[in-house]
């Protein structure tokens, strides 16, 4: 089998290529067929790491019938499309940009037979459409989809190197003490949870956080909250830590919404001059 290297694949890993081709074959058993020069770029031996470059020919010289997944749509009904557009709320040539309702999950598993990502695949007829940015099915707001590889890439990168400006509407049960603060904490992942320690233990990671108050009730406050750092639930451990518990959160808060009340509400691409902001939703006042 032979493949010639387009722009949508340039710069990519060798052995993502070849994985992202052909689903039916583990990187352990891609790792040995590229180590033994049986996949080779223009002829020669690469590591799995090589990067391709426009205009590379690269031959696998393998058995690969039966080893492609043919990748096929999900069947979207007319609720769903009818859904879909009206959550869309920025869309170029390259970039859309969703706003994500509450208790929605953005992949399939875990019991769900399709997410986000396969219903925007299906919506755009795009196989390449890729969400560059996710957040937890009880988080609702903004989520950036590129729909390219080029752009998967460079707003992957962009996120990576925090250029990527990502803020949150938050209603908080308690009343924060300060107007604004900030949190720079450890956060690490167990088995069951994220738990938040006061140095650095192996397995953790810095986790940065900026908040402001942007209205206060009698018992709860809406907060403003910029990300420093993009951790696993890193606004909802942070504020639970520190007796502000996101209303809603039924893992680090209280069983008291049927929603938990964390927005992204804005997302800023520098690099392509994006910025899209949306206002606090009305059931965050309505619980105010």
């Amino acid at each position: 089998m032979e493949f010639k290297i387009d722009k949508d694949f340039h710069d990519t890993r060798l052995d993502k290529f070849i994985r992202k081709k052909y689903e039916g074959v583990n990187l352990g058993e891609i790792f040995k067929l590229i180590r033994k020069g049986n996949i080779k770029v223009n002829g020669k031996k690469q590591k799995q790491n090589y990067r391709l470059q426009e205009g590379d020919i690269v031959k696998i010289y393998y058995q690969t019938e039966g080893l492609s997944k043919k990748k096929e749509f999900i069947d979207l009904s007319e609720n769903e499309k009818s859904s879909i557009k009206k959550t869309i709320v920025y869309e170029d040539d390259r970039v859309l940009i969703l706003n994500k309702k509450p208790n929605i999950v953005m992949h399939k598993g875990s019991g769900h037979s399709y997410g986000l990502s396969e219903m925007l695949k299906s919506y755009t007829q795009n196989m390449n459409f890729t969400f560059v940015n996710r957040i937890d099915k009880a988080t609702s707001g903004l989520i950036i989809g590129a729909k390219d590889l080029i752009t998967v890439r460079e707003l992957s990168e962009e996120i990576k190197n925090r250029n990527v400006g990502k803020y949150y509407y938050i209603l908080v049960d308690g009343l924060a003490k300060q107007d604004e603060f900030q949190i720079v904490s450890y956060l690490k992942k167990t088995e069951e949870r994220v738990v938040e320690l006061d140095s650095y233990e192996e397995g953790s990671k810095e986790s940065i956080s900026y908040f402001s108050v942007v209205r206060r009730g009698e018992k709860r406050c809406i907060l403003e909250a910029e990300l420093g750092t993009g951790r696993t639930h890193q606004l909802r451990v942070q504020l639970a830590e520190r007796g502000l518990p996101i209303h809603g959160d039924m893992k680090y808060g209280n069983k008291n919404s049927d929603a938990m009340h964390l927005f992204s509400h804005r997302v800023v691409i520098e690099k392509y001059g994006i910025d899209v902001n949306l206002d606090i939703p009305d059931y965050f006042l309505e619980n105010l």
